[in-house]
C-alpha cells in the first residue's frame, strides 16, 4: 500500500481538493503492518490443539482448538483481535465532513480507496483464490478440532494419533501460508477518486455525505469508523471501487465476508442502490458476494449498513458496460435518495 512521504498521493489529493474549495481533514495514525498476526495465530492454536490431542491430552486440546477457531471466526467476520500486537506503520487518510447522523436521518459516507483491490491481480487472481480456499479449509478443520477433543474427553471416540498429528500438520501449514508476506498488488488506480468533487461540492447544502479517501487498506476504514463513530453513528456506507482498467458491467455486493458467515447487505440499502441504478439507465445489476476482508465487511461488522459498488472485470456484452459518467451519476442518485423523506 502507498505510504506517507514525499510522493504521498493523499497529500497531492489534499492539495487538489483545497484548490477546488472542498474542505478536508487529514488524519494521521498507525495501523498493523504485514504480515497479519490473527490468521496465523488462529491456525497455530489449532495445530497445537491437534498435537495435544495426538499426545493424549484432550482437555488441553479442546481449549487450544477452541481459541484458534474463535480467532479465525473473528478474523473472518471483520475483526482482527491480535493484529495490533504486531508491527505498525504510519498511514494517512482524508475525510471530507458531511451531515451528522440524527434520529430520523442517518449519515451517509462514501469510502473511496485510491487503489482498488478488485482487480485481476488482486481479488480475481489465482493466488487470492488459493488463499481464500486455504482459509476456508483451515476454518473448518479448526472448528472440527474442539468437537473431536470434546468427544475424546467424553470417551465417545477412541484415539487416532496418526490422523490427529496429520490434522496438526495441515493447520500448521495453513498458518505458514497465512504468515507469508503478501507481494504488493500492482497499483490499480481508482477512477472514483477523480469524481469526489461531484459528490462533495464546495459550500453548504442541506445534506452532504462524508467522504473517506484512503490508500486501500481495511485498517484505514476501521480507523475512520472509530474516530468518526459519533458523526456517522449507525449510518450507511457506500464503498466505491472503479479501477481504471475494468471494462465490465456494474455490480454491487450482495454480501461480504468469508465462509461460513458472510454479512448480507441490508435489503433497504440494496433496494436503494438498485433503484438508483435503474434511474441512471443501468439495465442489469449483478450482486455477487465478496468473500475477503473488505471495507464493507468491517463496516457491517460494526453495525453500519454498507455496500460495495464496482465494475466487473473483462469485456461486457454490448450495451451493458458501465461508463464513467453513468458511474458518477449512479452514486449521485444514491446520495440524493439518502436525503429523501422516506429515509428520514
Amino acid at each position: 500500500m502507498p505510504r506517507t512521504g514525499k510522493n504521498d498521493p493523499i497529500g497531492a489529493l489534499e492539495g487538489t481538493l483545497a484548490e477546488r474549495g472542498i474542505e478536508s481533514i487529514r488524519e494521521r495514525f498507525r495501523v498493523p503492518a504485514c504480515p497479519q498476526i490473527s490468521p496465523s495465530a488462529g491456525f497455530l492454536c489449532g495445530a497445537a490443539g491437534a498435537f495435544l490431542l495426538a499426545s493424549g491430552r484432550p482437555v488441553s486440546s479442546f481449549f487450544a482448538g477452541l481459541a484458534g477457531a474463535l480467532i479465525l471466526l473473528l478474523d473472518a467476520c471483520g475483526f482482527s483481535p491480535l493484529d495490533w500486537l504486531g508491527p505498525k506503520e504510519k498511514r494517512s487518510v482524508l475525510v471530507v465532513p458531511g451531515t451528522f447522523s440524527e434520529e430520523k436521518r442517518k449519515a451517509l459516507f462514501l469510502a473511496v480507496p485510491l487503489y482498488c483491490r478488485l482487480t485481476r491481480e488482486g481479488y480475481f487472481s489465482m493466488e487470492a483464490a488459493f488463499r481464500r480456499a486455504v482459509a476456508v479449509v483451515g476454518l473448518l478443520l479448526s472448528f472440527a478440532l474442539p468437537v473431536l477433543a470434546g468427544a475424546a474427553t467424553l470417551l465417545y471416540l477412541p484415539p487416532f494419533p496418526a490422523t490427529e498429528a496429520l490434522l496438526g500438520a495441515a493447520l500448521a501449514a495453513a498458518g505458514a501460508v497465512a504468515w507469508i508476506r503478501r507481494e504488493p498488488v500492482p497499483a490499480a488506480r481508482n477512477l472514483a477518486a477523480d469524481w469526489v468533487e461531484r459528490w462533495a461540492p464546495p459550500g453548504e447544502s442541506e445534506f452532504r455525505p462524508f467522504v473517506l479517501l484512503y490508500p486501500g487498506d481495511v485498517a484505514e476504514v476501521k480507523f475512520f469508523l472509530a474516530k468518526y463513530r459519533y458523526p456517522v453513528l449507525r449510518g450507511h456506507g457506500v464503498f466505491l471501487e472503479f479501477p481504471e482498467d475494468a471494462r465490465g458491467p456494474a455490480a454491487a455486493s450482495g454480501g461480504e465476508g468469508g465462509f461460513p458467515l458472510p454479512y448480507r447487505v441490508d435489503p433497504s440499502l440494496l433496494s436503494r442502490v438498485r433503484a438508483a441504478a435503474k434511474e441512471c439507465g443501468i439495465p442489469f445489476l449483478r450482486t455477487p458476494a465478496l468473500r475477503f476482508q473488505s471495507g464493507g465487511l468491517v463496516a457491517m461488522a460494526r453495525g453500519f449498513k454498507a455496500v460495495t459498488l464496482f465494475r466487473l472485470e473483462g469485456s461486457a456484452p454490448e450495451g451493458t458496460a458501465l461508463s464513467r459518467e453513468t458511474a458518477v451519476s449512479w452514486v449521485e442518485e444514491i446520495v440524493r435518495r439518502s436525503d429523501t423523506p422516506a429515509d428520514r
